[in-house]
């Protein structure tokens, strides 16, 4: 079933709410002019095509006019294709659409026992229920809150409750081998600065020396184990960073050289186990805003009877899916997923109950779940299958709903200015009005967003590259010649 756009009823709607900002002026009266702006449009792109990086032939495009509700153009617009991180725009369209733009995300501490005089008799439990971006600065407004209760030392243990999710804290479809990268961050329902790591390193002061390595956050939880060396010069066995799990801590491991006019370098990694890192880190912190712990960290659900003694909220959702579109945080995709799953049906929040969610979503738009697939929310699986038209459908969707729209569109990348289109297209200032989310994946290109053309008309578009005959840079580089003929588009020229 495809997803139709009802022209007549939208024309109507807005004449209804005088919604003349989404009809330009000069007006598209005629059929016969619109179809003429469509091969004119054509001749622009169709030669665009003829390139190596799709020589497979395995992609689709769709231009599709938001003033008109018009397809300007179409190529493989109904092929179902991988889009990588053009997953996320159906993920952040369902979440700001269940949740609401006003949604705040608690971490909650409870206890049984008796606090007097700052002294807390007692276990002190953590409950996480999805935050996606519980990092540094949060933690410290947590502790701090916690030492005004007042509190100042705990007699009993740290625990950690991370029921809100389910126990699986990788995605069924991903590939069964992860490595240290911290796009692979594992989820978890208690989880903390994105469940990474981030490594400093820099050259010794002699060479022979190890170089030196500091770990953010400082934790017990991770261990570093250095057996690099600081060099003379660059050598072929270059600096090499990992993360290897070592049941119940993580261990850093340094090999390899630093050359000894080497400047700092960052690396970031991914942590095994979130619920036990976040809980040490929670702990630590405590210590440094004060409150001493006499106990251990160990993990548990928080007793029926127990009281809450503090309750800590995140961001508003709507500043949250910023910084998961606009940097496409893979981990941030698939925690506000599972904590949609749990609101609406209770939890364990699962990844199978946000994709039922966001299957409804797409049934509301006209189409039925074997006319596409959808594997996670993040788009980091080769199991999610899409076309150009299905993502287009969402995007035009999101642009008629001002409940979701000013949010939506504020957290996409925008071209040359932000986030991952940072670095493209700096020369053209048009491209300013290009609003979109990437995907990138070994093979995969997709651009997919919202622009507005040289006089002013507004389009929703999605370019889906698979198979790719090219590196993704040259792909990504054809993408931007599309977008510029898009950008430079006049309504009514030849």
């Amino acid at each position: 079933m495809r997803s139709s756009f009802n022209k007549a009823r939208f024309v109507f709607v807005c004449a209804a709410a005088l919604c003349l900002a989404l009809v330009p002026v000069s007006g598209f009266a005629s059929s016969a002019s619109q179809n003429a702006d469509a091969k004119n449009f054509a001749k622009k792109l169709e030669p665009l095509l003829n390139n190596v990086c799709l020589k497979k032939g395995n992609y689709g495009i769709q231009f599709h006019s938001l003033d008109r509700d018009q397809i300007l153009f179409e190529k493989n617009g109904d092929r179902l294709l991988t889009p990588a991180s053009n997953m996320k725009l159906a993920t952040t369209a369902t979440v700001l659409k269940e949740l609401g733009t006003n949604y705040r995300f608690q971490t909650r501490l409870y206890t049984q026992g008796k606090l007097v005089d700052g002294v807390l008799k007692g276990d002190l439990y953590i409950k996480g229920f999805g935050d996606p971006k519980l990092v540094s600065e949060q933690m410290w407004l947590l502790t701090n809150a916690v030492s005004h209760l007042p509190l100042r030392r705990v007699e009993g243990d740290i625990v950690a409750d991370d029921s809100f999710f389910d126990s699986e804290s990788r995605i069924e479809a991903w590939e069964k081998e992860f490595g240290s990268e911290p796009y692979n961050a594992p989820l978890g329902a208690l989880s903390f600065n994105f469940n990474t790591v981030t490594v400093y390193t820099w050259p010794g002061a002699r060479v022979g020396e190890k170089p030196k390595a500091r770990i953010d956050p400082g934790t017990d939880y991770i261990h570093v184990t250095n057996g690099a060396t600081t060099s003379r010069s660059r050598k072929k066995n270059k600096l090499e960073v990992d993360r290897v799990d070592r049941d119940g801590f993580d261990e850093i491991t340094l090999t390899g050289v630093v050359p000894l006019n080497e400047t700092r370098s960052r690396y970031y990694l991914n942590i095994t186990e979130p619920t036990r890192y976040t809980a040490q880190v929670f702990k630590e912190y405590l210590a440094k805003s004060g409150i001493e712990t006499t106990g251990k960290v160990r993990a548990d659900r928080v007793p029926e009877r127990a009281e809450l003694l503090l309750t800590h909220e995140s961001d508003r959702l709507s500043q949250i899916v910023r910084g998961l579109n606009k940097y496409s945080n893979n981990f941030m995709a698939e925690q506000v997923l599972k904590t949609a799953a749990a609101e609406k049906s209770g939890p364990p929040g699962t990844t199978a109950g946000g994709i039922q969610l966001m299957q409804n979503y797409m049934r509301g738009l006209g189409f039925l779940p074997d006319e596409y697939n959808f594997a996670d929310g993040s788009g980091l699986s080769r199991q999610n299958r899409l076309s150009p038209r299905q993502i287009v459908a969402i995007l035009a969707s999101v642009y008629r709903d001002w409940t979701v729209f000013p949010e939506y569109v504020s957290a996409l990348a925008e071209m040359g200015g932000e986030g991952s289109l940072e670095e493209r297209m700096t020369d053209l200032k048009e491209a300013k009005t290009v609003r979109a989310k990437t995907g990138t994946l070994n093979g995969v290109s997709a651009l997919s967003g919202y622009l507005q053309t040289k006089d002013g008309e507004r389009l929703a578009f999605s370019i889906l590259m698979n198979d790719l005959r090219c590196s993704n840079d040259r792909a990504q580089k054809l993408q931007d010649r599309i977008l510029r003929e898009a950008l430079l588009f006049r309504a009514g020229t030849k």
